[in-house]
């Protein structure tokens, strides 16, 4: 099959987990014989055509700007990306399917799937009322019609948690039997090269507390700051380490301040991937306390690094996660809670060391890549046939 994937993130433009679910199931589906074609903004000097991994990789447009109209470059970058496809298609004698990752990408997948008269499949990562709780403006209410036609026009919407099925189904009003449940997966390779010199001095009676996400209201990190006085009380070893950017950054610091924390909470901002793999490594507890979470790839990660975790029992991660057998589940939110199984999991050796071992053969057992770019390769032959199908009967 020749496939056309558009993706608004891809190494080494890196926002949230969509980028790295993209990158990993390109290689597979190409690793398993298929021809795929990733078109993606461009992004600093990288080349505007290259293959990485047996996958195709097209750049175009430009690199979004800070403060510019984030509207304004997505409708550019999709009409970039339509001409780029348009020429790709003549060049390769014409595509199978195509394959969308998000809203953003919506216009450029819908409208090549009918000027190709290819099949159209999406996944829908998250959603717009779900990461904001609502719709509070009028750039979310356009968001979320987008969404909606993306997944009403798409001939299968993959869906990565059962979570996901549901939350599509009731705002979108797709029907189940056209949502397909493929989850996010995790390469524990990837996550075993460590770097020659740490970016972080930790020291050996350090016990770290680590958090990895972008820093919005949604995965609960303002709810993590709130809850250290209460884990330094009882661990004064204790350090949290918060991996990632986002617009909370500022107030968590002051936040810090506030409570007498300061020095106690490491902000590591853009976290490169070795050295994020040294903090695993050294991690005694990844916390993820999420009070919206489509998948959760995150907690995959740390459970493939062998790092218990503690998640917000909410969406995917509460999918992922039995509590106490390879994880500890909190209510999203709870601040008392958090603190308890973050004090439990830095005194309780034995209990860590089973949720390390439990949580490492779950990334091993469910959410290998092979297994995942199979199944979307038969979402893909499945849409492919039905549209065959009905060409024939015209």
């Amino acid at each position: 099959m020749k496939i056309l994937m558009f993706s608004w993130e891809y190494p080494p433009h890196m926002v949230g987990g969509l980028g790295q679910h993209v990158f990993d199931l390109s290689r597979f589906l190409a690793e398993q014989g298929e021809t795929v074609h990733i078109i993606t903004p461009r992004v600093g000097t990288y080349l505007d055509y290259w293959i990485e991994n047996g996958v195709h990789i097209h750049r175009v447009g430009r690199p979004t700007q800070e403060g510019e109209n984030f509207k304004s470059w997505t409708f550019t970058f999709n009409s970039e990306a339509i001409r780029e496809a348009v020429r790709l298609n003549d060049l390769i004698g014409g595509f199978d399917v195509v394959h969308a990752h998000d809203w953003l990408v919506a216009y450029a997948g819908r409208s090549l799937a009918k000027i190709f008269e290819i099949p159209l499949v999406s996944t829908i990562h998250a959603t717009e009322h779900g990461r904001n709780l609502g719709l509070h403006n009028r750039m979310q209410i356009e968001i979320n019609e987008i969404e909606k036609n993306l997944a009403l026009e798409s001939e299968i919407v993959i869906c990565c948690s059962q979570y996901m099925q549901d939350e599509i189904n009731t705002l979108f009003g797709r029907p189940r039997s056209d949502l397909r449940i493929i989850p996010n997966g995790v390469d524990p390779e990837l996550f075993t090269t460590l770097p020659d010199n740490p970016r972080f001095d930790i020291g050996e009676d350090d016990k770290i507390v680590f958090f990895l996400g972008r820093l919005v209201p949604e995965k609960g990190v303002w709810q993590l700051v709130q809850c250290f006085p209460k884990v330094l009380a009882k661990e004064p070893n204790a350090v949290l380490y918060i991996g990632g950017r986002g617009p909370l950054k500022v107030q968590l610091e002051k936040l810090c301040q506030e409570l007498g924390i300061a020095d106690r909470v490491i902000f590591t901002g853009f976290i490169a991937k070795q050295d994020r793999n040294y903090v695993y490594n050294r991690a005694q507890v990844a916390v993820f306390p999420s009070l919206y979470e489509p998948f959760g790839i995150v907690a995959l990660e740390a459970m493939a690094t062998r790092t218990p975790v503690i998640v917000g029992n909410v969406g995917g991660l509460a999918e992922i996660v039995e509590h106490r057998v390879n994880g500890l589940k909190v209510t999203p939110g709870n601040v008392d809670e958090l603190a308890e199984a973050i004090i439990e999991l830095l005194n309780n050796a034995e209990l860590a060391h089973r949720l390390q071992e439990t949580g490492y053969e779950t990334v091993k057992s469910v959410y290998g890549w092979d297994v995942i770019a199979e199944s979307t390769r038969e979402v893909y032959r499945e849409v492919i046939h039905s549209k065959n199908r009905l060409m024939a009967e015209v």
